[in-house]
């Protein structure tokens, strides 16, 4: 079998694409992000079980010819848009084009190839957006996202389902939540950074961490190798009988809970609790939202985030002192 990995080189994909390789199957990297060192040395002997194939999912004819080539029979759909609000002003119908539309033109071509086997559209845990009133956030939670990034993926996650039903495709959808670990950096898709990237730049230059709270926002941080094992498990396993699962680490950690990690990790990181105009990294100070469960992944596809967050937090750590926060 061969499997396409839109967006294959970014953040979380990379992490597919490494663990579809080294099981032996042959990955089809499309990305418009040329492979660079990072990519290649995270890939490690993986690499040589990768073919890279620059191109954009706009593109469709592009997208079909390196799918026809290469005898694909699985497609991993990762390729999207995540921007800050600056962007979103900036490029609101680019932001369209490739997330949804890149998603229309993914499934376009699955159903072009002979023998295709599965299609996983890697949704996101943003299409909930605010849910006032939920005590847990699983798969029949109202997605309320009013954000592009969010309704994209919302519309994307729905019309690949609805192609299953039209065209008998095999569909599965997963929403991974708050991703953490190697591999965070700049891509064409995604410039911005999370919570925990932009206090590891104040670290990075040598200062102490000045916050306004050690509260909110209480995030389900999740190691991206777990979620990669999820979106794999979610390729690999026949019959399942839901097409669209939520892939958490279910735990909520609040800035202090992080920082009081990476101070037990870092002897040397410093932070304190300021007022919110001397802060160099702010946040809003959000109570604790409705709580995330994986219930569905862990009877369906025999998964759960494993990796335990003073491990997972270290090889994040590691990544960011040898290659800088990027």
């Amino acid at each position: 079998m061969t499997t396409l990995v839109t967006g294959g080189n970014g953040w979380l994909p990379s992490h597919v694409v490494r663990r579809l390789a080294r099981r032996g199957e042959l990955v089809v990297s499309f990305d418009l992000m040329e492979p660079d060192e990072l990519l290649r040395e995270m890939l490690g002997d993986a690499v040589a079980r990768v073919v890279f194939e620059r191109g954009d999912v706009t593109d469709r004819a592009a997208l079909a010819e390196a799918a026809a080539r290469h005898s694909v029979t699985n497609i991993v759909h990762a390729s999207a848009i995540t921007p800050r609000f600056d962007r979103e002003q900036r490029e609101p119908a680019r932001i369209i084009e490739v997330n949804l539309g890149g998603t229309v033109n993914a499934l376009e071509v699955a159903r072009t190839l002979p023998e295709f086997r599965r299609f996983v559209q890697i949704s996101s845990g943003a299409v909930f957006g605010e849910t006032p009133g939920v005590a847990v956030l699983d798969e029949t939670a109202p997605a309320n996202s009013m954000n592009l990034y969010g309704i994209t993926k919302l519309a994307g996650e729905r019309v690949a389902l609805r192609y299953a039903a039209l065209f008998g495709l095999d569909v599965v959808a997963v929403r991974p939540s708050n991703v953490y670990g190697p591999m965070e950096r700049p891509t064409p898709g995604y410039a911005g950074a999370t919570q925990l990237r932009e206090m590891l730049r104040v670290y990075a230059a040598g200062q102490p961490i000045l916050v306004n709270t050690l509260d909110g926002p209480y995030l389900d941080w999740t190691f991206a190798e777990d979620v990669a094992e999820g979106v794999e498990r979610a390729w690999a396993i026949d019959a399942l009988p839901h097409r669209l699962y939520l892939l958490s680490g279910e735990r909520q950690f609040s800035i202090g809970d992080v920082l009081r990690l990476w101070s037990e990790l870092l002897p040397d990181l410093q932070y304190r609790l300021v007022p919110e105009t001397e802060a160099n990294v702010a946040f809003v100070d959000e109570p604790r939202g409705p709580r995330p469960s994986s219930a569905r992944a862990r009877t369906d596809l025999g998964w759960q985030a494993a990796t335990p967050p003073e491990i997972g937090m270290r090889a994040y750590l590691d990544w960011i002192i040898r290659h800088g926060p990027q």
